[in-house]
């Protein structure tokens, strides 16, 4: 019975040994047991890229197994395998030509070597990443340090074969990670500082207004009668000429460069002229005279690449123009809001329709798309869900190139989530979303992905429920009516609290879920530039009605911006939003005078009722003691009407003798000032008495956004009703020179009335 047993545990241990065998010999083992099994060959006088690869190749293998590979020119004939890095290798051994298109790769395994080989750019590289990520199951999350496993055994299935060609040749996602030079090659991603000779809104660097308008203002646009520096006038023959010397120049100093740029600055007013004109009646709009300006410089450099913008006043093709051979188009999607996806979104069908017609007449199209928010970096941004497919419906029609415009260089909500979900997107635009966003939240934030999952979870519910509008240009007041309303932030609060409490014995990971919460912190303390007197406010009300600011109000700003500047917070805002002056504006906010006003606690009535588009506050707006910004969408109530009359009910008979409002002149957002204010008062809410007038000097001319304030002496009568009347021309003033597509508004904020 013993000998029997024995002969099966000898039978057992047998067939494991041959199975493991059978396995080893279906693998080629680059490392095993902790003993190099394989070498690594470059040419003996290796490129520049072959060198990397083969260093990069060495390092991670180290780095994973402890072990270095001898890097070298020609068998050492002690290894049984070879991984040879470089297309010579290939062609020379197997005794064919390597094809593969700009960027792609392969890595084949043929009777037990291992070949690296690339197509032109940096293709070879990105192979050796693509193995080291995807077969040896390293990571590259962030800046910084890849994250490698530990193994004492590395190997390759003896069949492996690895192909790709990007379908994408141009791939940004502009966020802090781009920094980090190992990432932009890990992820396959270029930087348009890299690519481009001259990039974005050029026509004032090839022609500088500065150098050129005072002896030629004939070179530029003809608006409103007149010759001003808003763009080129691109019928001028000398500016064309101007132009081809320029990038002569340009192209002899920098020859490497990829594309250049000819595109408009960022603005309207473009030329009028009658030659501009003609131009842009045939061709149904001044994308005609750009179109054709750009095909004639273009014409001088057949073997360059050159880029415009179709975008704002050029988004629409043109009728009878085609972008040359060498011309690539880059839309805008500026236009259309994130809460859902390019391709149903309803304001993306304008995108939609002006790609399918560039599409028509050029097969060359880049797309400028936008992923953050750029008046509120930091405010939680839910379209989490649309990277992967927004990417992939550009592609599906007909998109060569993709540049993700995120924060730049300075920290933005999920800086890290969605620079990694776009950048995979863009080098694969078919692939499975779900799993790269596991893959990614475990990894980089380890036990507590499960709270931040909930987290991303809620926040794109929150969205879909409450119907809001993710606007590039929103914030977080905007958003508190829809998916940061109170309750749902209270929510997100507690989900962030149990990711820190997950990791609290982990600083690395604890440090990156921190870098989430800060983001919430922001939009709270925004949120409570509106809220004022109330527990999510900074102004607490004295029992005689006297408004005093939270003690503790400045402590807190100073912990957040602390908390940004070690998070890599460089601005909080695309204009404006340094730092240093978002600390000023509360100073400014917090150092105010909260003085008790008559019209405390009352609601007025408002005839006609200010855009629902701007709310605020509500009818209590103009009497909650907050007192607007130069950000016209806090704090302001907004009206399109001639005349509007407001009237308070004071709930005694009062008698005052004081009034300030304040209106914002901010004319790049269509505010102007009203003509004048009038102020009467009432025992029944039906005869009215004036006491008071004052005419506002609308002739001025502003350098920017200011907050204008009026204050005049009112008749002292006691009254039961007090009507603010407003009288407001609806006309443009003289002075102003933007387009005139849109009708004047004009921004009221707190009314402040004294006894």
């Amino acid at each position: 019975m013993m000998k029997d047993a024995n002969y099966k545990l000898n039978l057992f241990v047998l067939v494991g040994l041959l199975l493991i065998s059978s396995c080893m010999a279906q693998q080629v083992d680059i490392v095993r047991d902790r003993k190099a099994e394989t070498e690594i060959l470059i040419s003996s006088h290796p490129t520049n890229l072959e060198r990397k690869a083969a260093l990069v190749l060495q390092e991670y293998i180290k780095r994973i197994t402890g072990v270095p590979l001898a890097i070298l020119s020609s068998p050492s004939g002690t290894k049984k395998h070879v991984v040879y890095i470089g297309n010579n290798f290939y062609q020379q051994r197997i005794g064919k030509k390597v094809e593969l298109g700009n960027e792609g790769f392969e890595i084949s395994i043929r009777d037990g070597q291992v070949y690296l080989t690339g197509g032109s750019g940096k293709g070879l590289l990105y192979g050796v990443y693509e193995l080291i990520e995807k077969q040896f199951g390293a990571r590259k999350y962030d800046q910084g340090p890849a994250w490698v496993p530990k193994r004492a055994n590395l190997s390759l299935p003896q069949d492996f074969n690895f192909r790709f060609e990007p379908p994408l040749r141009y791939r940004e996602s502009y966020y802090p990670a781009s920094a980090d030079g190992e990432y932009l090659d890990w992820h396959h991603l270029h930087r348009f500082e890299d690519l481009w000779g001259l990039w974005g809104h050029s026509f004032f660097k090839i022609i500088p207004p500065e150098d050129y308008f005072q002896q030629h203002p004939e070179y530029f646009a003809l608006t409103n009668g007149k010759r001003s520096a808003t763009q080129l006038c691109l019928t001028n023959s000398d500016v064309q000429k101007i132009a081809i010397n320029y990038f002569r120049q340009a192209i002899a100093d920098n020859p490497d460069a990829v594309y250049w740029s000819i595109a408009p600055m960022d603005g309207k007013g473009y030329c009028t002229c009658d030659r501009c004109t003609k131009v842009d009646q045939e061709e149904g709009g001044p994308q005609g005279t750009l179109i054709r300006f750009v095909n004639s410089v273009a014409a001088q450099f057949p073997e360059q690449n050159f880029t415009t913008l179709a975008y704002g006043y050029t988004a629409e093709a043109p009728k009878i123009s085609r972008p040359s051979a060498n011309v690539h188009v880059l839309l805008s999607t500026i236009d259309a809001t994130r809460e859902q996806g390019l391709a149903v979104n309803p304001t993306a069908a304008p995108f939609r329709r002006q790609l399918k017609d560039w599409s028509k007449i050029s097969s060359h199209i880049f797309v400028w798309d936008y992923t953050t928010q750029f008046t509120a970096y930091l405010n939680p941004f839910p379209m989490y869900d649309h990277y992967q497919s927004n990417i992939a419906y550009m592609y599906q029609n007909g998109v060569k190139g993709i540049f993700e415009h995120g924060p730049g260089h300075t920290l933005a909500d999920m800086s890290a989530y969605a620079s990694y979900m776009q950048a995979k997107s863009l080098w694969n635009p078919e692939l499975d979303q779900a799993e790269v966003e596991e893959d990614f939240l475990n990894g980089y934030y380890g036990a507590a992905s499960k709270d931040i999952k909930k987290y991303l979870k809620h926040l794109i519910e929150a969205r879909k429920t409450s119907r809001s509008t993710l606007d590039i240009y929103g914030n977080p007041i905007l958003s508190r009516h829809g998916y940061l309303r109170l309750e749902k932030m209270k929510i997100f609060k507690e989900l962030l609290n149990n990711a820190q409490k997950a990791v609290a014995g982990d600083p690395k990971f604890l440090s990156r879920v921190k870098l989430i919460a800060l983001g919430l912190e922001y939009a709270a303390l925004e949120q409570a530039k509106a809220y004022g007197d109330h527990p999510f406010g900074f102004l607490n009300r004295k029992a005689d009605g006297e408004w005093i600011v939270n003690p503790n109000w400045m402590k807190r700003i100073d912990e957040f911006l602390d908390h940004a500047i070690r998070g890599g917070a460089i601005e909080l805002a695309e204009t404006g939003g340094s730092l240093e002056q978002y600390r000023q504006q509360w100073l400014t906010l917090l150092n105010k005078s909260y003085l008790p006003s008559l019209l405390q606690g009352i609601h007025p009535q408002f005839t006609p009722s200010f855009l629902e588009d701007f709310p605020a506050n509500g009818k209590t707006t103009l009497n909650d003691g907050l007192s607007g910004t130069t950000d016209y969408s806090y704090n302001w109530l907004l009206f399109d009407s001639k005349d509007v009359e407001i009237t308070f009910p004071f709930p005694n008979e009062t008698m005052a003798s004081q009034i300030q409002l304040n209106f914002l002149l901010d004319p790049a957002h269509y505010l102007f000032l009203p003509d004048g204010i009038a102020v009467e008062s009432s025992e029944d809410n039906i005869s009215y008495m004036n006491i008071g007038t004052y005419k506002i000097d609308t002739g001025l001319i502003p350098e920017g956004p200011i907050c204008f304030p009026v204050s005049f002496g009112l008749k002292q009568q006691k009254a039961r009703f007090l009507k603010v009347k407003i009288s407001f021309s609806q006309e443009f003033p003289h002075w102003f020179e933007g387009s005139k597509h849109r009708n004047p508004l004009f921004a009221i904020d707190e009314i402040h009335v004294r006894k």
